[in-house]
């Protein structure tokens, strides 16, 4: 073996202790543990006793509960009026006469007509068995009769429309019209409006937004309807307190707004349709409200942390609240933490609470 040879195999020898060596040193050495995954730092809050009146004011409208225009349904002239502008006039009072003496004629020729045409369908009736008269006339000779009679019941009718009557009671507005002027000859011609006053109806809108933290969008119709409101009027120092009991079924696409309802029954004698009045809804709230902020609640529940710090999942029913608060209608537990951030990927896992996030329960 020459020199470069030994040289050779003296560096491999080398080389192979070395790498020995090093196993060995790492065989020797324990296998160090992997980290523990951390546990996540969550801030907690507890309900909170309601500290905000749930409530929104908002302008409303008056509109009587009816309304219907008194209108002449023939031509005549008009006779008489029998109420003074403004009055209050009860059902079935006579508001207006009209000039009965063209009618009146009309009606007596038509009945006239058709007991001739009666007479006429008698004797030919009596005649027909004996084959006097054919099948056609005595068919043409009814057919007289019966439109004899159709003519003499609409002159008839028409001769009531000379009587116009109020179909409720209510408060009518100004004539139109004055005694001595032909009514009816170009249409229906309008001689007053009548409202009736009693009830009330209490129109208001609110915004989407407001609409859904009221739950006025989410609720069924009969579950939003009977919400109480109240009814703030000019020049009295008490409100009027009374229920929804309509709620449109679409928003208006132009406003964004949704039009409610309420009835004032028996109103004070000062309010009148058109007035001007203020609404304050009131949210459904139980006795004694709890609230959780806003961000506790995902998907109807919340995520309550037991003291071992494991994350559970518990259902609730909430109503709204303010922009930041839920008001809970089903809070047992009103000292339970819950995660103030819902996070339903923690449900079963621990946590840590942090210190400079926790809620005190007051």
């Amino acid at each position: 073996m020459n020199v470069l040879s030994m040289k050779i195999l003296s560096v491999a020898c080398r080389f192979g202790l070395l790498v020995m060596a090093g196993c060995a040193l790492a065989g020797c050495k324990p296998q160090q543990n992997a980290h523990p995954q951390p546990v996540p730092a969550v801030s907690v809050s507890v309900p909170q006793k309601l500290t905000f009146d749930p409530s929104i004011t908002v302008t409303g409208t008056l509109s009587a509960s009816e309304q219907v225009q008194i209108v002449a349904r023939v031509a005549a002239t008009l006779q008489s009026v029998n109420f003074r502008d403004g009055d209050i006039v009860h059902a079935g009072q006579v508001l207006f006469t009209l000039d009965s003496s063209t009618l009146q004629a009309q009606l007596n020729s038509d009945q006239a007509t058709l007991v001739n045409n009666q007479r006429a369908t008698d004797r030919d009736q009596a005649l027909y068995p004996s084959h006097v008269i054919s099948l056609s006339d005595l068919q043409n000779a009814q057919t007289a009769r019966d439109q004899a009679q159709a003519q003499r019941d609409i002159a008839q009718i028409n001769l009531g429309y000379t009587r116009i009557t109020a179909p409720f009671t209510g408060r009518i507005g100004r004539r139109t019209v004055d005694v001595g002027n032909l009514v009816g000859s170009s249409g229906n011609t309008v001689l007053a409006t009548l409202n009736k006053i009693d009830p009330l109806y209490v129109t208001f809108s609110l915004n989407q937004s407001d609409a859904t933290r009221f739950g006025i969008i989410a609720a069924r119709s009969d579950a939003v309807e009977h919400q109480p409101v109240d009814i703030q009027v000019p020049g009295l120092n008490e409100p009027l307190h009374t229920t929804i009991d309509f709620v449109d079924n679409q928003l208006d696409s132009a406003s964004g707004n949704i039009t409610l309802r309420a009835t004032l029954n028996q109103p004070p004698v000062n309010l009148l349709p058109g007035m001007f009045v203020q609404v304050t809804l009131h949210a459904a709230t139980p006795d004694s409200p709890w609230q959780l902020p806003v961000t506790a609640v995902k998907d109807g529940s919340i995520f309550p942390v037991s003291p071992d710090g494991t994350v559970s999942q518990l259902r609730i029913n909430t109503a709204p609240g303010s922009d930041e608060h839920v008001i809970l209608l089903s809070a047992n537990d009103t000292t339970q933490r819950v995660l103030t951030y819902a996070r339903p990927d923690l449900v079963g896992k621990k946590v840590n609470v942090s210190n400079e996030a926790q809620s005190q329960h007051d």
